[in-house]
């Protein structure tokens, strides 16, 4: 398919999504293959947890402890409709800005200067691999003064973003608060360090992975596989793309796995996919688990078509010591661990991110044959 094409097919692409989300059908169009190995991942029930159904919490708290990984069933209470709707609100969104905006206005849309996480910026890799955009909780809900503005091109959509990013939060803490009881934690240990207008990391991505009809071999090292720098991310995807490791294939500390060992996490209708990050694991002393994961082109005939993402992400409060709580559920520290720098959450998540940035700089200047790093938006 010819450049000509392609931006015929984006053109009539934008012009065909409204911002509504009565008909999704565009988003899921062929069905994922039957082929493709994928995870068993647990389904848990929004309202169960809602009405502190002891047995659906006791699930997740099991899954937080062997994977981090599973699928929120949205569909059964208001609050987790009023999230999927916004979501898919902010899906179209992505669809009317990314494919039509040019390349050089995009890239003026940058990060924070100093310390921080990679939560405000627009970033591409190459155009045919990905593109992506994020909005900081903290520009939007903070309650200290800021300067901040979207940019032109998304300004038009902030309150579709806002309204994504708030009912995030909110369901974001009814799995914290679940945790956190079932650790036998005070109440507010985690829900307290994750306020919608706290000053944080938290943000709003849309991702767009541009379609392809050439066959390409399986690139884990494009963006390496990893696990996230947050709490608690909550994902709503249309196609496939996303796969984890079964827990036996990736034991802690372990990156690199056989290729064989990665499945495919299969889009569930009205579903999200949500996964816990390292922090979660820092505060719990590793009693909760982040999960390993990586995201290619998605399989089968599904391939050739654009995908869009919406990841909603919690962090921890940018001032929040970053070492164990204190329960009888979390081991303590071992010595070396007491004698460790402890970093503010806001120094932790930059210095996590930076260490990720650096191994893709490296992976690909190598390839390049050079030593240069690579265009950063931060």
């Amino acid at each position: 398919m010819g450049p000509d094409q392609n931006q015929t097919r984006e053109n009539a692409a934008a012009e065909k999504h409204e911002m509504t989300v009565d008909n999704m059908a565009d988003l899921y169009p062929v069905p994922f293959p039957d082929d493709a190995p994928i995870a068993n991942l647990e389904k848990i029930s929004l309202h169960k947890l809602l009405i502190d159904d002891e047995d659906e919490a006791q699930r997740l708290f099991q899954v937080c402890k062997e994977t981090g990984f599973f699928y929120l069933d949205m569909m059964d209470h208001p609050k987790g409709k009023q999230m999927w709707e916004d979501a898919c609100t902010a899906c179209r969104a992505g669809q009317d800005v990314l494919p039509r905006v040019p390349m050089q206005e995009k890239k003026l849309y940058k990060a924070f200067a100093g310390v921080r996480v990679l939560d405000q910026c627009y970033q591409t890799g190459q155009p045919r691999d990905s593109e992506m955009f994020m909005v900081p909780q903290t520009g939007m809900f903070g309650k200290s003064p800021t300067s901040f503005q979207l940019p032109s091109w998304l300004a038009q959509h902030e309150g579709r973003f806002k309204a994504a990013m708030k009912t995030g939060n909110t369901v974001a803490n009814i799995v914290l608060s679940v945790l956190e009881r079932e650790l036998q934690l005070p109440q507010g240990a985690f829900t307290s360090l994750h306020r919608l207008t706290d000053s944080s990391g938290d943000f709003l991505r849309v991702l767009r992975y541009p379609g392809s009809d050439t066959p390409e071999k399986v690139d884990p090292l494009r963006f390496p596989a990893h696990k996230d720098a947050v709490s608690v991310a909550i994902l709503f995807t249309w196609l496939g793309g996303l796969q984890i490791v079964e827990p036996q294939a990736a034991p802690a500390g372990v990156v690199t796995v056989p290729e064989d060992s990665w499945r495919w996490v299969k889009p569930l209708p009205g579903c999200a996919v949500v996964n816990l990050g390292d922090a979660m694991e820092v505060f719990t002393n590793g009693v909760l688990k982040s999960g390993l994961h990586r995201v290619i082109k998605a399989p089968g005939r599904q391939r050739v078509h654009d995908k869009y993402s919406v990841l909603i992400v919690a962090r921890p409060e940018d001032q929040t010591f970053m070492k164990a709580l204190k329960s009888p559920m979390i081991p303590e520290d071992s010595p070396e661990q007491a004698q460790a720098e402890v970093f503010t959450s806001i120094q932790w998540g930059n210095n996590k991110i930076k260490a990720l940035q650096d191994v893709i700089d490296k992976i690909q200047s190598e390839r390049r044959g050079k030593s240069d790093k690579l265009e950063r938006s931060w």
